[in-house]
């Protein structure tokens, strides 16, 4: 007997979950003394190279664990939600409680921040020796993680958009489309 897989259908809670789901597992593990806010300087204020080396592979596996970890959900689920957002049927509001959008907007947020942050601990790798110090392998890592998270911030604001354009199309009109800005502004100085 075969049976039919149900896909469950776009919701905001849907978005929601997912949008948090991506933001817990970016978030990099535990911190340890090796990952505290100044590690780099310590190891260097202290010259001690075996513990400078044992730091940049701890950071290089988190940056690696914390891509592959962020990737495998995005590769199962994003075009799952875009495709359905698209496909959504015209005559519906997408995000009716406003779950959706206020989840990604807080996930487009999260991962700009992660960003700066990536930004900072590149800026210090490269001010204390760069890939010559610290090998090149933490860089690629970095930059691996970046570039996803960079993706993630523009895959966020597309679908947010895509439901505030679909959810807008379907609010009642006040009276008809501006022309021009000017006209725009009159309407706004007169309702």
């Amino acid at each position: 007997m075969a049976t039919q897989q149900k896909i469950a259908e776009f919701s905001g809670e849907t978005v929601r979950n997912v949008a948090g789901t991506l933001i817990w597992l970016a978030r990099p593990p535990e911190q340890s003394e090796v990952l505290s806010q100044n590690w780099l300087a310590d190891l260097l204020e202290n010259r001690n190279r075996d513990k400078l080396r044992d730091a940049i592979k701890i950071l290089t596996e988190v940056f690696r664990e914390r891509h592959d970890a962020v990737a495998t959900v995005c590769s199962t689920f994003q075009e799952r939600l875009q495709k359905a957002a698209e496909d959504f049927p015209p005559g519906r509001e997408m995000d009716p409680d406003d779950i959706a959008v206020s989840a990604l907007e807080k996930g487009e947020e999260y991962f700009r921040k992660e960003r700066e942050e990536l930004h900072d601990v590149r800026d210090a790798l490269q001010r204390t020796g760069g890939a010559e110090t610290h090998g090149s392998e933490v860089f690629a890592e970095l930059e691996r993680l970046d570039t996803l998270f960079k993706d993630l911030v523009a895959s966020y604001q597309e679908l947010r958009w895509a439901i505030m354009i679909h959810d807008g199309a379907l609010a009642p009109s006040t009276g008809g489309t501006c022309a021009s800005g000017s006209e725009f502004m009159a309407s706004m100085e007169n309702p």
